[in-house]
């Protein structure tokens, strides 16, 4: 079976990012990476609402507290329910010209954030986790442009994608202490068209892959047999997410052709947010204890 994902409109941004449900508020949420801008959309909105800030946005997620965590370039931002900076923590990378890039939080409340060069420079960046408390440990280096990151539903299983690797990795994972405990084998999808971007787990424990350059989200199960496709009107596809009442749509993120020379198709949709009925619910993200 493949599935067409259908654009949601008046959500055209440049780069797509960072994008989740918010339970709250009923709200799909993301981020216009380069133009310093985090998306509000409701199905109530003709338009999403945006709030502008003065620095690249990276990762958004809820905080337990209340309000929203963002990363930028280098730093932790905490954010009001209205957007509104209440603190900074700022953070330096091992790396000169490195900046933040994916991230997720983990069943514990842990920010876990990886990194990359501006100009994509190999092996550059890291992951660190950045705990409720504002300390910070790397639990992985050598990392070339860091992604898509997440747990199996029983949290005993981390994947993670470093992008050109162009493989779905997967760690033993130890939920007591947010530790990675060894390496397993991971999945190869250098077969495929495009390269592995944002991901996330849907409840039956499958991984939902975002495509940069496949035009598509592509559901693999947890060993890594591909199930399922699902088209999206843009190439550079970056992030999924699941969303709704009842968590069975699977809303994604793309970005226009620019970032990309080798696109020289016209795609009016490029940018936009779009949406699919998935089949299976995903899970609800996992809020920021700071």
């Amino acid at each position: 079976m493949s599935l067409v994902a259908n654009v949601i409109p008046f959500t055209q941004s440049d780069l797509g990012e960072a994008l989740f449900w918010d339970e709250r508020t009923g709200s799909v949420i993301w981020a216009d990476v380069f133009k310093n801008r985090i998306y509000v959309w409701t199905s109530a909105d003709v338009g999403p609402k945006h709030f502008d800030f003065d620095s690249i946005i990276t990762s958004i997620a809820k905080r337990d507290s209340g309000g929203y965590v963002i990363a930028t370039g280098d730093a932790l931002q905490m954010l009001d329910q209205e957007f509104k900076v209440l603190q900074t923590v700022p953070f330096a990378h091992a790396n000169p010209n490195v900046r933040t890039n994916d991230g997720s939080i983990d069943p514990q409340g842990n920010f876990w954030l990886g990194s990359m060069a501006y100009d994509g420079k190999a092996n550059q960046g890291e992951v660190k986790i950045i705990s409720p408390d504002a300390s910070m440990k790397v639990v992985k280096t050598g990392v070339t442009i860091s992604n898509g990151m997440d747990w199996s539903p029983e949290g005993s299983i981390f994947y993670y994608v470093d992008t050109p690797t162009k493989t779905v990795a997967r760690f033993e994972y130890d939920a007591s202490n947010s530790t990675l405990i060894r390496e397993l084998q991971g999945f190869d999808v250098s077969a495929l068209s495009g390269a592995p971007d944002g991901m996330c787990v849907d409840s039956e424990g499958n991984l939902w892959v975002a495509f940069w350059g496949g035009g598509c989200v592509r559901k693999f199960s947890a060993s890594g047999v591909l199930l399922d496709e699902v088209a999206v009107d843009a190439t550079l596809v970056t992030n999924c997410a699941f969303g709704g009442p009842d968590l069975s749509t699977l809303y994604i993120t793309t970005a226009v052709p620019s970032y990309d020379a080798s696109i020289t198709a016209v795609e009016p949709l490029a940018g936009s947010l779009f949406c699919v009925e998935a089949g299976v619910s995903g899970r609800i993200q996992n809020n920021f204890k700071g």
